[in-house]
């Protein structure tokens, strides 16, 4: 967007106390057809079935085909073998993870270990405490993860495991030792458990044509290359040339005594003997971060979600577990800081509850699509939600719910826009917005004759409704956040403080305008409040030809009637190819309505109409859509929109942060700045509406 005029920008204006925001009617929106249910027909806190496999049982019951025949419930278990028929090491283990509905291991990681020799067994005493004096050794025959489940961190999993098993072998006392060998009465013959220091050796065997990858991967599990291993080349029968190279882990005895009490009060929260999913947590650029809860770095880790009957917990492959701290902080506290009890200022006991999560699971009247998308929200021990930033893409938690969309065909968990209120709200666009409904629209408000009234009265009617229309579910005055007005003066200040052209500050106040149209026209009003409430801004498509693969909530697409419809259900449809987006008929909305209402009344510059009619039109100017349609003009206008929709997007982000703007606030904004650009660009008149 070019800076031709520069106005000095205003200082940022403070957060205003809620006392001096007027008071709106309560929103009473469609959200009335959901509930949110924390328990599930059994009385019990929801599972990792019902959150990742519910779908497919509600179409099993009502006899439609399933989308995804092969998409059975299951959860995954870990199962620690010692010894049996089919060693071939002395001292073998195995951990083995099995999916609960099919037979054989799906991984596997097989290790031995061996003590001291038994002729140097005497253990020195430093402080009256046994310190190891020789070495064990084990090592780490096998690491296997069958194709289909690698890419989650699986491997690193059962390496943890392994370690975690000789640690508790050879480095750490038994809890139960200690309480037969610290009575009264302690017979004499028995001695204490003998600790040592462990080398875990194991050679990272890897394709020579991913050179250190697998190396790579055991260094981040914490182990080096050994520095006189000699780096052997195997052949094997298949042809290709695979290299190992020698690597090893050290383990070394914890503090007992704080690993004692931390056994005791925490063990369970890296314990994995309940079932659980390995699950990727994504958000809309990928997998989401976490922060450290000791460093505050941010990490990317694969989780893995386990039950109970206090709720679900989040568990990285490495230990690490999810807490959800009271100032609204989400941290991973990893395998290390559980043990450090006394770096932890908290009570333990205290610290359990903050790792449980809630599932509610938010249900719908309408369930009959094929592609119907259960919506859950993350219940924290502090009635707080779990939720995505969408901007650094890191976990923390909000007083508004934040949805969650479960995949059971690929084990993920993405936090979406999605509410149930905008879901509803999307069906019915997808089934009322046909090209002849456009068209009665345009019939019936573009004679402009619903009465006149000025641009800051209608500005000041938007104060009835919320910015976030579609988080107004929970039906609390105090949850409808800032009004409509309060972002469109939050938008029109961001644009004037960037030092964008005054015109594009007038657009960001007035791009809004369309629901006045509920104030003027009760008809309108009733309309919305029964069948569609078409003003509200919507991601909107062209109608009367085929809407994109891409386009927004297009499971609802075959509620419209145009899909069938061989006039409209080509890339062309009822238009000539190349005829410019100026002269297709856009889904009728808010936005749509002001475009034409400024069209109608003023003369801002063709450039700031264009962003108003398509900021919404994002299958055009972000996927590159409707290019049988589009022009050169269309070419031209096209970095403008993009970059007011980035705006809007800003803006509505900061906006829940923001008490509402009073009458008298909003007064002084327009009567010192705003008035001015409006008699500017003939917009300080009675519009015709």
């Amino acid at each position: 967007m070019s800076l031709d005029e520069h106005h000095e920008p205003l200082t940022k204006r403070p957060k205003h106390n809620a006392e001096q925001s007027i008071a709106r009617p309560k929103i009473t929106a469609a959200w009335k057809i959901y509930a949110t249910e924390s328990l599930g027909p059994e009385g019990k806190v929801f599972g990792l079935q019902d959150i990742f496999f519910a779908r497919n049982l509600v179409e099993t019951e009502n006899n439609i085909p399933a989308q995804n025949q092969g998409n059975q419930c299951y959860t995954f278990r870990i199962e620690h073998r010692q010894g049996g028929p089919m060693s071939k090491f002395r001292g073998e283990e195995r951990i083995l993870l099995f999916r609960s509905d099919r037979n054989g291991a799906i991984a596997k990681i097989i290790y031995s270990s061996e003590a001291p020799d038994e002729h140097h067994t005497s253990i020195p005493l430093v402080d009256g405490q046994p310190i190891p004096s020789l070495i064990a050794h084990a090592k780490i025959h096998v690491l296997d993860v069958k194709a289909q489940y690698r890419g989650r961190d699986l491997g690193g999993l059962l390496f943890s495991e392994a370690i975690t098993s000789l640690k508790s072998l050879y480095c750490n006392e038994d809890d139960d030792d200690i309480d037969t060998y610290t009575g009264a009465g302690c017979p004499s013959n028995i001695q204490k458990k003998k600790i040592y220091d462990v080398e875990c050796s194991l050679d990272a065997e890897e394709d020579i044509t991913r050179h250190g990858k697998l190396v790579k991967f055991y260094e981040e599990l914490g182990c080096r290359v050994k520095s006189s291993g000699r780096v052997q080349y195997v052949n094997n029968n298949d042809s290709e040339t695979y290299r190992k190279i020698p690597m090893q882990i050290d383990l070394h005895p914890s503090n007992q005594e704080r690993y004692r009490q931390h056994r005791k009060k925490m063990s369970h929260l890296a314990s994995l003997k309940s079932p659980f999913l390995p699950v990727q947590l994504m958000g809309t650029m990928g997998k989401l971060l976490i922060r450290s809860h000791t460093t505050r770095q941010d990490m990317k880790l694969d989780w893995l979600l386990s039950e109970s009957p206090n709720g679900i917990q989040f568990l990285s492959t490495h230990g690490h577990i999810l807490v959800a701290n009271p100032n609204g902080d989400v941290t991973a506290l990893s395998a290390a800081d559980q043990d450090a009890e006394s770096e932890l200022d908290i009570d333990l006991d205290e610290l359990k509850r903050w790792t449980y999560f809630t599932p509610c699971h938010t249900s719908e009247q309408d369930r009959s699509s094929l592609n119907y998308k259960d919506l859950w929200v993350m219940r924290t021990n502090h009635g707080t939600f779990l939720t995505a930033n969408s901007f650094d893409h890191t976990l923390s938690c909000t007083r508004l719910p934040s949805f969650w969309q479960p995949n059971g065909d690929n084990l993920s968990l993405v936090c979406t826009s999605d509410t149930p209120p905008r879901r509803h709200h999307y069906r019915k666009c997808w089934k009322f917005q046909t090209f002849d409904y456009v068209r009665e629209m345009r019939s019936r408000f573009l004679t402009f004759s619903l009465g006149k009234a000025t641009i800051f009265q209608a500005l000041n009617w938007i104060h009835q409704f919320p910015a976030s229309p579609f988080h107004s579910w929970i039906n609390n005055d105090e949850d409808c956040g800032p009004s409509l007005r309060t972002l469109s003066f939050l938008m029109a200040e961001t644009a004037r403080d960037e030092g964008l052209p005054d015109w594009v500050q007038l657009v960001a106040l007035f791009h809004e305008l369309g629901e006045a149209v509920k104030v003027l026209d009760p008809a309108t009003k009733d309309m919305a409040d029964s069948v569609y409430d078409w003003t509200i801004s919507s991601r909107s498509r062209v109608v009367g030809c085929k809407a994109p693969g891409c386009a927004s909530f297009n499971e609802f697409r075959h509620l419209n009637m145009d899909e069938e419809d061989s006039r409209y259900n080509t890339d062309i449809g009822a238009y000539s190819e190349h005829c410019g987006l100026d002269n297709v008929c856009l889904m009728w909305s808010g936005c749509e309505y002001t475009y034409h209402l400024l069209k109608h009344n003023s003369c801002l510059p063709y450039e700031g109409l264009a962003m108003i009619r398509y900021f919404l039109l994002g299958d055009w100017h972000e996927q590159n859509q409707y290019r049988a349609l589009t022009n050169e003009d269309d070419d031209d206008v096209l970095p403008f929109v993009s970059e007011f929709d980035a705006l809007r997007r800003r803006v509505r982000l900061r906006c829940m942060d923001f008490s509402d703007l009073s009458d008298e606030q909003c007064q002084a904004l327009w009567e010192g700045h705003y008035s001015l650009i409006a008699a500017k660009y003939g917009c300080d008149h009675l519009f015709e509406w």
